[in-house]
């Protein structure tokens, strides 16, 4: 069996698996309040990923070795734009390319005709998301000040056209 990741769409009966694996991966965050880590699990439970996979097939992206579920990427159509909300990876699997296999395959769903444009946003202190996010073509757009749970963040966008 292969152990090289393949990301491709979440399939029907993934969902618990994905969203412990979320809830994991914030809980951990240490530069996220309590209010914003309980509000955002709460956001991406397994029924609302279901429900979000269901409405567009692409928002709802997985990173699998062999059946395991070791990352993920959540987005979602927003005026004409994709919101990249959530990518991360399991700890055992991160600096391996995951992430960035995670992004290519959203650029991918992108330009197959989503849109013409992804924006994100990142906690100011996130490091390792606005190298990633660098990395793959975003470019900062502002940093806003106790927005979102009382936190800064830094918005995103990458034009994919």
């Amino acid at each position: 069996m292969s152990m090289t990741p393949r990301v491709g769409r979440m399939r029907s009966g993934e969902a618990e698996e994905l969203n412990h694996l979320f809830a994991g991966i914030v809980e951990a965050l240490p530069y996220y309040n309590d209010t914003a880590k309980r509000s955002e699990i709460a956001k991406y439970s397994a029924e609302s990923l279901r429900q979000l996979a269901e409405k567009e097939p692409d928002s709802v992206l997985v990173a699998r070795v062999v059946e395991q579920i070791i990352g993920f990427c959540f987005s979602e159509s927003d005026d004409g734009l994709v919101w990249l909300a959530w990518f991360g990876v399991a700890p055992a699997f991160r600096h391996q390319g995951v992430g960035s296999q995670l992004l290519a395959k959203l650029d991918e769903t992108v330009r197959n005709g989503r849109s013409h444009k992804i924006w994100c946003d990142c906690r100011t202190e996130n490091e390792a998301s606005k190298i990633a996010l660098s990395n793959h073509g975003y470019v900062q757009l502002c940093t806003v000040r106790n927005h979102w749970y009382g936190q800064d963040f830094i918005l995103w966008e990458k034009s994919v056209a």
